[in-house]
């Protein structure tokens, strides 16, 4: 139901634990909402850097490959998503929390940018921005219900990726096959 329909009550009663409890550590269902928000945060960036060390993204190729795996690893949880974008949208309503999703994005970004720079990228904080908001506006249209197959995101990806990096450093463009003469299987 989102971030409006937390209330002390409800989190009690998922977590089993007395309501008085729960009230003892968070004065108002703001301070809640915030610390769940935090501790998603906290997760989603261990989760990216283990990911970072399963698949290195040193190469636009593994940069590529990197995305879509967190994307799939992220979607086997849909409610987790669904939860991660109602967050970003009380964020527009909540000042503490738009400060600290903007220094989330901020560090998605710098992580980014850091790849994007050894590939020689000449301007990776904006590169590493663009490509943030090309895979949010994915994961939207995704959580719509209005998904692409993962072979025609990937090229989408790696045409972006590649135009942000240096032509030497690029990675081979996968042949795009036309929609008509796609196999059907």
């Amino acid at each position: 139901g989102g971030a409006d329909s937390v209330t002390h009550r409800s989190v009690a009663d998922v977590a089993q634990v007395p309501l008085g409890s729960l009230t003892y550590y968070f004065e108002s269902r703001e301070d809640l909402i915030r610390e769940a928000f935090r501790l998603y945060i906290a997760e989603a960036m261990a989760f990216l850097q283990e990911l970072q060390r399963d698949v290195p993204p040193s190469t636009p190729t593994g940069l590529v490959d990197m995305i879509l795996e967190l994307m799939a690893r992220e979607f086997a949880s849909p409610d987790s998503v669904r939860a991660e974008y109602e967050m970003i949208l009380h964020a527009a309503r909540d000042r503490t929390v738009a400060l600290e999703f903007a220094a989330w994005e901020r560090s998605m970004e710098e992580q980014l940018a850091a790849s994007l720079s050894a590939m020689g990228t000449p301007q990776p904080q904006s590169a590493a921005r663009t490509i943030v908001q090309l895979v949010r506006g994915s994961e939207i249209v995704q959580i719509a219900g209005r998904s692409e197959s993962p072979r025609d995101l990937r090229n989408r990806l790696l045409t972006v990726v590649n135009a942000l990096i240096p032509a030497e450093k690029a990675a081979p463009q996968a042949r795009t096959v036309p929609a008509n003469r796609r196999s059907t299987r």
